[in-house]
């Protein structure tokens, strides 16, 4: 069976078991959400993954910056901008805000954390 480009991404953008950390953020372009879900522990993202409810755009950005974090320091991914994951795309379109939304989703992810830590 052919893959389509809507599911090309189903490997890595799932669920994560556990996750201590989620933020939502919505997409102006297509209003839909962008889910980001972490496990992080000893401050490193153990796993990563969510869901991108809107287009290929939406999906192909949450998929690069689930690639991008694994394995990362928290506090290598607090600076990180939405001209960071760019590079990370096959295709960047400048006139949909998905790259943004995304890594708006991550900041919300790791503050949901840093909330849940202090507790």
């Amino acid at each position: 069976m052919k893959s389509t480009k809507k599911d090309s991404f189903a490997d890595v953008i799932r669920p994560v078991d556990n996750c201590n950390a989620e933020g939502v953020h919505g997409c102006t372009t297509c209003k839909k959400a962008i889910t980001v879900q972490l496990r992080i522990v000893d401050e490193v993202v153990a796993d990563a993954g969510g869901k991108a409810e809107g287009c290929f755009y939406s999906r192909q950005c949450l998929a690069a910056l689930i690639n991008m974090v694994k394995g990362k320091s928290i506090y290598d991914l607090y600076p990180l901008t939405n001209e960071d994951l760019r590079p990370a795309l096959s295709v960047v379109k400048d006139d949909y805000d998905c790259d943004v939304f995304t890594i708006g989703a991550l900041k919300l992810a790791l503050r949901d954390w840093e909330k849940k830590a202090a507790a």
